[in-house]
């Protein structure tokens, strides 16, 4: 994808004016290069299921007591929630004993144990978003910049709203989440390395470089690329505005008859019409003669 932003920006250069013909053309632009602007969001999507029932397996065995055993600093993996429903904020929020120093029901011991991980969620959430977020790139237009800033001010939140969630459920989904995300980190630098220094590749037929060429000679193309050309709603000759526009500059110039300059004009000219033959006055003046009627 990275590959065909160039090509990206000069159809947005070309059909500033019209978006439905850029429309046209990146998508050929796609189908030409058999890439598809969706694939990596699959990828994605196939993780949400994956999620969800990691979450009810934690949840379902936290609920039959077979979570409840530490993990690094953390004091039980189906904590901090409280059963019967091992979800919700009330061992952070309910249940402090105000008397002298305000302790939290689980003690400020075990508490900022379990609350150790959704900080350092949340902090390599923003650390992946700000990694994985596409910078703003010179072809965009000043809305789309705009539209592009407003999108990624929204999603400065997101994390926040992932460490909170992470306090609402068992530590095991928390660390899941945690160390996915860290693997997904570490798997974008890893692919953008091996692409900086192994440039992707995109072959596309001759047609684009000639259509988008501000230099183009379309009378150069072949047929099937000016047909191709014409498929992706790029332009391989003049308009019929420019043709109209340049017609305006042809000048109407009154020329002699071609006939006045032969050598047999001058003749008529010199001697007069040439006489007409007497055969062919007779020939010209004859009548038909009446055909007779055979009897039977």
């Amino acid at each position: 994808m990275k590959a065909l932003k160039p090509y990206q920006a000069e159809i947005k250069k070309k059909f500033k004016n019209n978006q439905d013909a850029q429309n046209r053309a990146i998508a050929k632009l796609y189908e030409d290069a058999q890439q598809n602007p969706l694939s990596g969001c699959f990828l994605s999507l196939a993780q949400i299921p994956v999620f969800l029932g990691l979450y009810r397996g934690v949840r379902y065995l936290a609920l039959e007591g077979e979570l409840d055993e530490p993990f690094l600093w953390i004091p039980s993996l189906a904590g901090p929630v409280q059963p019967p429903d091992f979800r919700g904020l009330d061992w952070l929020v309910q249940g402090w004993n105000t008397e002298g120093t305000p302790t939290p029901p689980l003690g400020w011991e075990t508490t900022l144990a379990f609350m150790i991980m959704p900080v350092l969620l949340v902090v390599l959430q923003s650390a992946t978003m700000r990694i994985l977020q596409p910078p703003l790139g010179d072809d965009l237009s000043a809305e789309e910049k705009e539209q592009m800033q407003s999108t990624q001010t929204a999603l400065k939140f997101l994390p926040l709203l992932i460490g909170f969630f992470s306090l609402q459920v068992p530590a095991g989904l928390t660390i899941y989440w945690f160390a996915s995300n860290l693997f997904t980190v570490t798997q974008s630098l890893a692919v953008r390395a091996y692409f900086t220094a192994n440039p992707p590749k995109i072959e596309l037929p001759d047609y684009w470089d000639k259509t988008l060429d501000g230099n183009a000679d379309f009378d150069a193309m072949s047929p099937e690329e000016r047909r191709k050309a014409s498929e992706a709603g790029l332009r391989v000759g003049p308009t019929l505005s420019e043709m109209v526009e340049e017609s305006k500059f042809h000048v109407y110039v009154e020329r002699r008859s071609f006939r006045e300059e032969t050598p047999a004009w001058q003749r008529v000219k010199e001697n007069g019409p040439a006489p007409i033959p007497d055969e062919l006055m007779a020939w010209a003046g004859a009548k038909k003669q009446p055909v007779e009627k055979v009897g039977a």
